[in-house]
């Protein structure tokens, strides 16, 4: 089946939550992002500092570059894409700036990263093979 062309469907300011597999997907980067952003995470008195890095000083430290990476490569990434998000796919498909529909779709992509742009995507496809 060939895919439909999707860049004349307009959404008229809908939101569709993800579901599935790209819902997971958005679930469990939120929850990643949500755990790299918790010092308390890997601190003294956590499982994870007194299973496995309380045994070495250079686990800890290791442990606190590999939360920060993660921490910021999300959270600029993340704050990147929702412009990008905005501009290319949103104000192209009938969202308009501001509305309650571009607020979702804007945190939808925040926390989901990629699996929003897969998700929009779909819907998008979705619309146009119904149209």
């Amino acid at each position: 089946m060939a895919a439909k062309n999707t860049g004349a469907v307009q959404l008229n300011n809908t939101y569709v939550r993800p579901t599935g597999s790209l819902g997971r997907g958005i679930v469990i980067s939120a929850i990643i992002m949500a755990l790299s952003a918790r010092k308390e995470l890997i601190s003294p008195g956590s499982p994870i500092y007194d299973y496995l890095l309380a045994q070495s000083p250079e686990a800890l430290k290791i442990a606190t570059y590999i939360q920060n990476g993660v921490f910021y490569f999300l959270f600029v990434a993340h704050s990147l894409e929702v412009p990008l998000f905005a501009y290319t796919k949103l104000a192209k498909h009938g969202i308009s700036l501001f509305s309650l529909a571009w607020w979702q779709w804007a945190a939808t992509c925040f926390v989901g990263g990629k699996f929003c742009w897969d998700h929009f995507e779909k819907v998008l496809a979705k619309k146009a093979s119904s149209s």
